[in-house]
């Protein structure tokens, strides 16, 4: 079986990698990407755009067409996708990196919720390492999920009181209590 993404016809449309100068077009185009780029990081599980180097990739590079996104353009379509919530900036100023949102926290939250509850661990203490890489996320959508989103999810749960985090000597071993709340 192959693990190769399907683009969208507009993919192929050498215009389409060129800033649009005509507001409706622009918002046009910057729905295509966002909807381009949120579907192939869903599909290959990526969390993080590094803008420079995702240039050259597949996803803003055709070569079929001989056609690269400019970086001055890519930012601005993150840009949008941040307003949207659909994207967030790893370091702000210099947009440079971002964090694709394919899944919002708040929905990571309701799967690794859902998943305590389903597999009766509740009022257990899990290290933030053994919610992302353990044994018995295998096969989950959140296992190898990004530390910023897993940590932003976590968040969420803490402020509705569904779980409790506890310092730990470094990021992957803070402990998450979760309370057998659904």
């Amino acid at each position: 079986m192959s693990n190769a993404f399907v683009f969208p016809s507009i993919h192929d449309f050498p215009p389409f990698y060129t800033f649009q100068p005509t507001q409706t077009t622009w918002q046009n185009q910057v729905a295509l990407w966002s909807e381009i780029i949120l579907s192939y990081y869903r599909h290959h599980k990526l969390y993080r755009l590094e803008l420079s180097e995702s240039l050259n990739s597949e996803l803003f590079h055709n070569k079929g067409i001989n056609r690269r996104l400019k970086l001055d353009t890519l930012q601005m379509i993150i840009d949008e996708m941040v307003k949207q919530g659909m994207a967030e900036w790893d370091s702000p100023p210099k947009k440079t990196t971002a964090i694709i949102y394919w899944r919002k926290p708040e929905e990571w939250a309701t799967l690794i919720n859902n998943w305590v509850f389903e597999a009766g661990i509740t009022n257990s203490i899990l290290t933030v390492y053994e919610i992302a890489h353990g044994d018995t996320t295998e096969g989950l959508e959140f296992h190898k999920l990004d530390q910023i989103i897993l940590m932003k999810s976590l968040d969420i749960l803490v402020k509705k009181g569904v779980a409790q985090t506890f310092q730990g000597t470094s990021a992957d071993d803070i402990g998450v209590k979760f309370f057998g709340i659904n």
